[in-house]
């Protein structure tokens, strides 16, 4: 049981370190998928107004090489973020490179493993 338990906290560890590294924060992103303020939205939306429990989210969404939202072509996945930040939320893009994208990207393999039910 002692071995797990070590196994398991270095595991952890490991998560802690590797997310650091990358820069990229899957809490920090949940936190940002729920918010109404991301990119400064003035329309009391959040992502999950739309996404709620992964509604049209798949694991493709992750790897596709193109978008098309709400009939229009986007090119990125940074891109389809933004698009949704400024038209559902009405607020402005954020930093396709910056912390918050990025650590809305690192949510959302957490946020669609899961698609039938709701995000871990």
């Amino acid at each position: 049981m002692k071995t797990i338990t070590t196994l398991l906290a270095v595991f952890t560890l490991f998560l802690a370190t590797t997310s650091s590294c990358l820069g990229a924060d899957a809490q920090h992103g949940k936190l940002l998928f729920g918010s109404p303020s991301l990119g400064g939205g003035t329309s009391g939306k959040t992502c999950l107004t739309c996404h709620e429990h992964g509604r049209d989210l798949s694991p493709e969404t992750l790897n596709r090489k193109s978008y098309l939202v709400m009939g229009n072509p986007v090119a990125s996945l940074a891109g389809v973020i933004n698009f949704c930040i400024e038209v559902a939320l009405r607020g402005q893009a954020i930093a396709e490179n910056g912390e918050e994208m990025n650590d809305l990207i690192a949510y959302l393999p957490v946020f669609i493993k899961n698609n039938s039910g709701s995000p871990q």
